[in-house]
């Protein structure tokens, strides 16, 4: 592991070089390693330039392939186009898109982005013929802006001496009636919060406030020198008909009347006498009407009384240069204060302008129109075509056309593009002699048939990035499980997380980090979608792959907050019921575990007196990691409070939810004072719950011996759980099995990863061998097919299905190719944890110390090792010959003896 831990220091070191602080000293929750230049585009792939992260623009380039004066792809990323992400370096500063023009590999081009610094990007175009004919190609070259999609749309004219704040931007935000988000409010928005193009700033405080008379908004304000007599300017909406009462206290006492016209409105209130200097002011309902609030100005009276609200259009048109060469071209957007420049060295080319909305329809209807230099549509949005053609391929020939984009003041870009044409050479020479020197990790031979599948995987994740996303009063670049989904998702994103542990630790951190809040925020953490602790499970295994303190340190109070949140510790939480115990999140997403049409979930009809078994098992084994992590902090007082909730949760599973008929665990029925009264079972009074929430106390490690055979025995039954393609989400022998259901009829990977790290917990290490090759297996028979990363496997067809370039829930397969390919990796379960990690410079010698997870009794566990392929190995713990396999050479599954007591794990060569 010492590798690993090398890597994730050298990649907090270039945080330094970057001039930017410490992860522990930062609260923001941008992937902040990642370039200005990246695969950040919500639209067509290529790459794209952020001129100012709090701006939320963003300048994309895109390389469109065709076939001249015939098809032309548009690589749209919100649907198959014939583009795939090829291969993408940890880094992020090469990224290759393979655009297939005759499928299979007969006819492509594939564009390669070079991130020089900066300022420059060079696009390798590399056109490939494997065909007897000749092919004549087009390049079509994309520029343009991008906005977030509620970018204010008006401004304020007049307001130049007045001060604006922003209603989000109180101190304290205090409802009457406290829903369950009050302390996690959805995407790490502020209390109330509504995002508006129709806003002065893009937010506005609504959402229910002033529907109960009392709701009250705090803000601290000042009172400038020469604005001591003055006003408050407050825009606000009331819904047309309607009279709103507000309250102004502090600064001044007053009443007001907000008067409904359905639009945004003013009203100013005077204020007099005030000497220079800070001053409270609250807003409070004195109505019962819904406010949105967008703010208010302080400032003159007059001032105030001249300001107005116009509206401004969206400035996507830029002003266009041409070099005088006709190859290349300088672009100035109104709202970027940098110059883009576009240049390229094929003769033949042209420069054309496309008015129009979209790409993906009207510009292939105007194929045939390479005449006209504007392309004239419904306006609604501008793109600058460099057009290049025809690029001729002889049979089986290949060629390539390199590019340079660049950004910077006007002159720095005219250097740029001169540069470029004078001596292009240059430039081409430095980044193919980083092809030449590009580091290749090293696998054991028994991987190198699953390269290509991990490879695919993770250009996907690492293209799978967007800007902007926006959450706690930023615009961030975020991780998504596809381009499809344009926000965070908090389970997905801890198996994102997970796989990038395997590509880069310092990403992998971030991302972990941007779903955490400090301590004492107002949302417990950054919340979307299925809430299910995986940023804990992803905690302990960067802990085990870098034994970074730092991190441990930082992010531990953070998943603190997350979980006293997630198990009722919080006041305002509603997650556990009052007289079981046990978790149910429904009031913060209809979906326990991820799995969307999961059958007693998709019955249950809203009651929320109904407990799945995923929540409270999966909660009781992050009680046991932050246990754990507390432990190597010295939290005694911690450690009792984590004891407490495992206690609690595991007489609650085992006394309501076990079911000894079926030998599954049960969704638990309550009755009004949130009591158990029996096992929710299907129509025909079987457990409704046979599939992988039945199964996931495993996971808890609070089974007897019984208990564990009959799961496990589930798990492989293939009757049952195990199919040709892995564990399915559903019994196939329950009456409520389906073959063609999103989740019910498919194998997935999340669980299944947490299946994997169980049966190692467990000692079964050749189990866990066969869920991660069954997975690796299918996984690689069908990027070979299709060059997609699907989402999961139809049980019936044993087809990849779903989104075709997801990354989120299928990660795992990078931790497994990791975990049995690459050596220099160990992989434990979720009951070790790894305190030194150290091999030698071969890799032909390993040595650790262990700890255990000592709340569960002292048993056989599995880890598995990655050595140098060419020894055979002895294992030692505590001096003692343990037992170990090995399926290929270099790789060894060490069982370890049944004993909770920490020791030294050695690893030498024989020969």
């Amino acid at each position: 592991m010492k590798r690993y831990l090398m890597t994730f220091l050298a990649a907090f070191m270039a945080f330094h070089c970057m001039g930017t602080s410490l992860p522990s000293q930062v609260d923001s929750h941008d992937i902040a390693s990642l370039h200005a230049w990246g695969p950040y585009s919500k639209r067509y792939a290529g790459i794209s330039h952020i001129p100012d992260m709090s701006k939320g623009i963003r300048f994309d380039f895109s390389v469109m392939p065709g076939y001249y004066r015939n098809r032309q792809l548009v690589p749209h990323v919100l649907f198959e186009s014939s583009y795939y992400p090829w291969e993408i370096n940890p880094e992020v500063n090469r990224i290759t898109y393979r655009y297939e023009l005759e499928w299979k590999d007969k006819v492509y081009t594939d564009v390669t982005y070079y991130v020089l610094d900066d300022n420059r990007t060079l696009v390798g175009i590399h056109c490939v013929n494997n065909t007897g004919m000749p092919q004549n190609l087009v390049l079509n070259q994309m520029a343009y802006i991008d906005y977030p999609e509620t970018y204010p749309q008006v401004t304020a004219t007049g307001a130049s001496r007045l001060q604006w704040y922003n209603a989000i931007d109180y101190m304290e935000n205090e409802s009457v009636r406290k829903s369950p988000q009050y302390s996690l409010v959805y995407d790490g928005w502020r209390r109330n919060e509504e995002r508006t193009a129709s806003s002065l700033d893009g937010s506005i405080l609504g959402r229910g406030f002033g529907r109960s008379e009392g709701d009250r908004l705090s803000y601290q304000v000042k009172i400038l020198p020469d604005q001591e007599n003055g006003a408050i300017g407050i825009r606000f909406k009331v819904k047309k008909g309607e009279n709103a009462v507000l309250q102004l206290k502090g600064l001044v006492e007053q009443s007001v009347t907000l008067k409904g016209t359905g639009e945004f409105s003013f009203v100013s209130v005077l204020y007099q006498n005030k000497k220079a200097g800070e001053y409270k002011l609250e807003l409070i309902s004195g109505s019962t009407v819904e406010i949105g609030l967008d703010g208010f100005f302080i400032g003159s009276a007059d001032d105030i009384s001249n300001v107005k609200v116009v509206r401004t259009p969206i400035p996507f048109t830029p002003a266009m240069e041409v070099g005088k060469n006709k190859k290349d071209f300088i672009l100035k957007y109104k709202d970027c204060e940098n110059y883009y420049g576009v240049a390229w060295n094929h003769q033949h080319s042209e420069v054309r302008e496309i008015l129009n909305g979209e790409l993906e329809s009207f510009f292939r209807r105007k194929v045939h129109d390479h005449v006209s230099s504007r392309l004239v549509g419904d306006r609604k949005w501008h793109y600058t075509n460099a057009f290049l053609r025809p690029v001729v391929l002889e049979p089986d020939s290949e060629q390539t056309i390199y590019m340079l984009v660049c950004t910077g003041d006007k002159e720095q870009v005219q250097q740029e593009l001169q540069s470029f044409h004078s001596t292009p050479d240059k430039l081409i020479a430095q980044v193919k002699s980083t092809e030449g020197a590009k580091s290749k990790d090293k696998v054991l031979p028994g991987g190198e048939k699953y390269l290509l599948g991990n490879r695919l995987l993770q250009a996907s994740l690492l293209s799978n990035i967007v800007y902007p996303v926006y959450t706690q009063k930023e615009y961030i670049r975020h991780f998504t499980p596809g381009k499809n989904w344009n926000s965070l998702y908090t389970w997905d994103s801890g198996f994102i997380a997970l796989g990038l542990i395997d590509v880069d630790p310092a990403k992998a951190f971030e991302c972990i980090k941007a779903y955490t809040t400090p301590v004492g925020s107002e949302s417990a953490f950054i919340h979307h979608g299925t809430p299910l602790p995986i940023q804990m499970y992803a905690y302990a295994d960067l802990w085990n792959n870098s034994l970074s303190r730092e991190t441990l340190e930082f992010l531990y109070p953070r998943l603190k907050q997350f979980f006293n949140f997630m198990v009722g510790n919080d006041p305002y939480s509603t997650t556990r019921m009052k007289g079981s115990g046990l978790l149910r999140t429904w009031d913060y997403f209809y979906n326990s575990g991820g799995w969307d049409d999961y059958p007693p979930q998709h019955a249950r009809g809203g009651n929320k007196l109904v407990t799945p078994v995923v929540t409270s098992a999966y909660y009781l084994r992050a009680a046991k990691i932050l246990r754990l992590a507390a432990k190597e902090l010295g939290l005694k007082k911690d450690m009792k409070e984590y004891e407490q909730v495992i206690g609690r949760l595991s007489n609650a599973l085992q006394t309501y939810s076990w079911d000894e008929e079926s030998g599954y665990f049960g969704y638990v029925l309550h009755d009004s004072l949130e009591n158990a009264k029996e096992i929710l079972r299907y129509k025909d009074r079987s457990n409704f719950n046979k599939g992988l929430d039945g199964v996931t106390p495993l996971t808890a490690g609070i089974c007897s011996p019984d208990q564990v055979n009959r799961l496990v025995g589930h798990l492989f039954s293939p009757d049952e759980l195990w199919t040709k393609v892995g564990i399915s989400t559903v019994d196939q022998s329950a009456p409520y099995y389906k073959v063609d259901g999103y989740w019910n009829g498919a194998v997935w990977f999340p669980h299944q990863w947490v299946m994997w790290k169980t049966l190692l917990d467990l000692g079964k290490g050749e189990e866990a061998y066969r869920v991660a090759h069954t997975a690796l297996d299918n996984w690689e028979k069908e990027c070979a097919a299709s060059y997609f990363t699907f989402e999961h496997f139809i049980i019936s067809s044993g087809r990849g299905a779903g989104w075709h370039q997801f990354s989120g829930l299928s990660s795992p397969i990078l931790n497994w190719f990791a975990a049995y390919y690459k050596p220099g990796k160990v992989s434990t379960g979720f009951e070790v944890w790894i305190t030194k990690s150290e091999f030698n410079n071969n890799n032909s010698g390993y040595k650790a110390d262990i700890s255990f997870d000592d709340s569960t009794k002292a048993h056989e566990r599995c880890m598995i090792v990655c050595m140098d392929a060419g020894y055979k190995y002895e294992v030692l713990f505590n001096g003692k010959s343990v037992k170990s396999r090995s399926d290929h050479p270099g790789m060894l599954e060490i069982t370890l003896p049944a004993t909770n007591k920490t020791g030294e794990l050695i690893i030498r060569a024989l020969n």
